[in-house]
């Protein structure tokens, strides 16, 4: 009988250091922020119109954090960084520039 209620007491406090803690890993705040924003989603250019892109690369060479490239390139690798950005163009002109992910080359 003591076996039995020192297993429940035991669990108990197990059971409940586990739930006060909250889950084990953090959900990544950078890619919540980039869904809202609507960063990585490629416009959806309406009939008549094309898809344009473009790429600001910065000045220097350092570490770099490409994000959904052809894997060619791993977050920290050595390059030259940048942003990729698309719009969608038609008789009227294009539309504002919209970030679709970081992208890095070779310096």
């Amino acid at each position: 009988m003591r076996n039995i209620l020192r297993v429940l007491v035991v669990t108990g406090f197990s059971v409940g250091v586990l739930s006060a803690c909250g889950p084990a890993a953090e959900p990544d705040g950078a890619e919540s922020s980039q869904v809202e924003q609507g960063i990585g989603s490629t416009p959806n250019c309406g009939l008549g119109s094309s898809l344009a892109e473009k790429t600001e690369w910065k000045t220097t060479c350092g570490a770099c954090s490409e994000v959904g490239g052809d894997g060619s390139w791993h977050n920290g690798d050595h390059g030259r960084g940048g942003s990729l950005y698309q719009t969608c163009c038609g008789a009227s002109g294009c539309g504002a520039w919209k970030l679709i992910r970081p992208v890095c080359t070779t310096c």
